[in-house]
């Protein structure tokens, strides 16, 4: 009896990972149209909300070494540091605005109120500036 258990438990998780590794293959084409939907975008709204309460920070440490590039080293700390502040505010403000208003059709077909839509866009597709051409660091990303 318990070596029929075993082997009904082995097949069925066999099913199991085999469903499991088919499923993403076969809804693969539905997602195109789900993009549309406002379930969505609802959805969408929330999470983006949701990630710029908790990486509205990072905005202070970005501009700094934008600035930092542009600029020199102090001043570009001092000038960074302030745009840094004010863009984290606007970013972690608009994140609660998001998720306090994920629900609702505001603004207009549920768009960001920030461009870009999240504080780290090179990891959803645009380039992270490089470093520092001195030390000769490169982003990650190719």
């Amino acid at each position: 009896m318990l070596r029929h258990f075993r082997f009904l438990s082995l097949l069925l998780l066999i099913a199991f990972l085999l469903i499991t590794a088919a499923a993403p293959a076969a809804s693969g084409n539905d997602d195109v149209y789900r993009e549309g939907t406002p379930g969505h975008k609802i959805f969408h709204k929330l999470g983006r909300g949701i990630v710029n309460v908790l990486t509205g920070w990072i905005e202070i440490p970005k501009n700094m070494a934008k600035e930092w590039r542009a600029i020199d080293p102090f001043s570009g700390c001092v000038v960074g540091g302030i745009e840094g502040v004010a863009w984290a505010v606007g970013r972690t403000s608009s994140g609660c605005y998001d998720v306090h208003t994920f629900f609702l059709d505001i603004p207009e077909d549920y768009a960001p109120l920030m461009e870009p839509e999240f504080i780290l866009p090179g990891i959803w597709g645009e380039p992270i500036p490089e470093m520092d051409p001195i030390t000769g660091l490169k982003p990650l990303v190719p």
